[in-house]
């Protein structure tokens, strides 16, 4: 039996240990990600055979997390396929990287596979395309951008955790303005971003902030994958200020990434316009993801 317990900050440590011996690009493999993530939808968590285990419930069925840490993985993944088989739930082990897919389907394949799942690639850039914009394919990033700078008195700050009010608030004239998508998808996310604002200091998020006119327009938020990978895990701008997209997204890269060889801007969903945006900035690659259904589970 896996001991679990619900995920909170004192879980840091543990997280950051286990997180070292993954060799992972994945967007959901980040300690910001995992901790903020993780108290808004009741993650419980636990070691298991010496690795970090998860899981979390959604609508009668569960949620986990490919076990990842310094101990013995095909143990710990093991053990949490027997508890999903001995729970009879419908159930989902995500986030695979290819190789973890590979193990998977080594030790399971004969009964259930890891499979691509497309809507959650991540986008991986380079730095310097996304600094530079040059080219002709970034010609309306270039224009977008231009006409920004032309039309507002602005500013950008690196963010601390003093703008955390002035975001939120920010945030939440966003979430009012959306007139489409998913509520609860978006209010989840609200509460997410609350989180990371709260434990800024205590983790290793980065950030910044546009303002024009003194108000805050935009603001990125994102953390280190590794020492050539940042991850950003949101960006907020008011679509109603031409170019406030294009801009902090330039910003961010240019003035607090430039160290960083790529930039992973997370998956696309499935939602049609945020793919068609993040395609529009020409990916330098994906990180694929796999994962594995257990439909069946109660039959």
């Amino acid at each position: 039996m896996i001991d679990y317990h619900p995920i909170s900050l004192s879980d840091k440590d543990l997280i950051k240990d286990c997180l070292s011996a993954k060799d992972s690009l994945n967007c959901e493999y980040s300690l910001g990600n995992i901790i903020c993530y993780g108290e808004v939808l009741g993650l419980e968590v636990a070691l298991c055979c010496g690795c970090f285990v998860s899981r979390s419930f959604e609508d009668g069925s569960a949620y986990y997390c490919f076990p990842f840490g310094k101990g013995d993985v095909a143990a710990a993944l093991t053990e949490i396929v027997d508890e999903i088989r001995r729970s009879k739930k419908p159930s989902l082990i995500y986030g695979m990287s290819e190789s973890e897919a590979e193990l998977f389907n080594e030790m399971f394949g004969d009964e259930e596979r890891a499979v691509e799942e497309r809507d959650f690639f991540d986008y991986c850039y380079e730095t310097e395309t996304l600094i530079s914009l040059s080219g002709k394919k970034y010609q309306s990033k270039r224009n977008h951008i231009s006409f920004f700078e032309r039309n507002n008195n602005w500013s950008f700050e690196l963010m601390t955790s003093s703008h955390a009010s002035e975001c939120l608030e920010m945030n939440r004239q966003w979430l009012n303005e959306r007139l489409s998508g998913d509520r609860e998808e978006l209010e989840t996310e609200f509460a997410v971003i609350e989180r990371a604002f709260r434990y800024f200091d205590d983790l290793p998020f980065r950030g910044i902030v546009l303002r024009a006119d003194g108000r805050i327009i935009a603001f990125a938020i994102g953390e280190e994958l590794d020492g050539d990978h940042f991850c950003i895990h949101f960006e907020k701008a008011f679509s109603s200020v031409r170019g406030s997209y294009a801009m902090i997204n330039r910003l961010f890269a240019e003035k607090a990434l430039s160290s960083y060889r790529y930039i992973n801007r997370e998956d696309d969903a499935g939602q049609e316009n945020l793919r068609k945006s993040k395609l529009s900035y020409h990916p330098a690659y994906f990180v694929k993801k796999f994962q594995v259904s257990f439909n069946n589970a109660a039959d």
